[in-house]
């Protein structure tokens, strides 16, 4: 590891100062001011976390005492996905339970809502990791998910600021769609409420996929919106959802939807994701990497759509009697 320090500036969400985080070769500031952290991190200027073990402290003497004691080089958990310099680990909650409530306690200060830190013995955390040459798991990230509940395939997600723009978000949101398919879950769908980079993450992941799916298609072929959410295992809410943030979504009457196919937005992805393959720095999802074990859980989703065509006349798809329902009907 090299000793130079990192800085990465984030945008002011409040007023009132908020501590900076050293871990490893970084430095950075949190976003948020959480009351469900220790008082004493709103206290000082700075944080210490060992990128290795997460132990916190809030003194510089600590911080390098037990940077030379410690002896954790890899979360306490199993490897299920290695790509590159890419690790991630699978960790149960109610293993090692301090491990993950010093998750969900540095999630506090970047993640406003959806943080547990009592209950982790619920959850499963899926820990990314930065290896280098000398075998040692730099902490990058996490996401979190509710045991035995793989229509939610995801809880909460945190990508610490230094590893950013790098695809790092993309790619734990196709391990968790991945993860449920393994369990024989065909659609998923993320725990609500979503944080503002949450859904920022999720839409991006969503069009790319129906995207994907769409510039398959030629304008006579028709369509179902099961047959879009199988090819993605996109909810068919989420589809709906993530159309209509691209204006691509039109109500015409009670019980039909139309959904414009802009061939301008498709043009403008496919020359968008020629670019983004061509950046090496990216890390785009391999399936062949992950090598964690089907877990058979039989949890079937409720068809809500019927058929979809396009329209002869026009380059528009139709959503014949399709009802949109809160979010909250595909996870009851």
């Amino acid at each position: 590891m090299t000793n130079d320090t990192s800085k990465i500036n984030n945008t002011s969400t409040t007023n009132k100062a908020r501590p900076w985080i050293q871990t490893g070769r970084y430095e950075f500031e949190t976003v948020c001011r959480s009351t469900l952290c220790p008082k004493e991190w709103l206290q000082v200027e700075k944080i210490y976390v060992c990128e290795y073990c997460l132990k916190t402290t809030i003194q510089a003497t600590s911080a390098r005492r037990h940077r030379t004691k410690c002896t954790q080089t890899r979360p306490p958990g199993c490897l299920i996905y290695t790509q590159k310099d890419v690790n991630i680990f699978e960790v149960c909650g109610w293993k090692t339970k301090t491990y993950c409530e010093d998750l969900c306690l540095l999630a506090t200060l970047f993640i406003e809502s959806k943080v547990e830190i009592k209950n982790v013995h619920r959850f499963r955390f899926y820990v990314l990791t930065v290896c280098h040459n000398d075998n040692q798991y730099e902490f990058a990230g996490f996401f979190s998910k509710l045991q035995f509940q793989e229509r939610l395939n995801l809880s909460c997600l945190l990508i610490l600021p230094p590893y950013r723009n790098r695809g790092f978000g993309s790619l734990m949101v196709h391990i968790s769609y991945a993860l449920s398919r393994l369990a024989n879950i065909h659609t998923g769908t993320p725990e609500r409420p979503l944080s503002t980079q949450g859904l920022l993450c999720y839409r991006k992941y969503w069009k790319s996929k129906i995207f994907d799916y769409l510039l398959t298609k030629t304008n006579d072929e028709q369509i179902a919106i099961n047959d879009i959410s199988k090819a993605t295992s996109i909810s068919t809410c989420d589809i709906i959802e993530t159309l209509a943030s691209l204006n691509m979504i039109r109500m015409l009457e009670k019980d039909k939807l139309i959904i414009y196919r802009s061939q301008e937005l498709l043009d403008e992805y496919e020359q968008k994701s020629k670019e983004t393959d061509i950046r090496q720095e990216i890390v785009n999802y391999d399936s062949k990497c992950l090598t964690i074990k089907p877990i058979p859980i039989p949890l079937p989703f409720e068809n809500k759509c019927k058929k979809i065509k396009f329209d002869d006349n026009e380059t528009v798809m139709t959503f014949l009697n399709y009802y949109p329902s809160s979010s909250t009907d595909d996870i009851d």
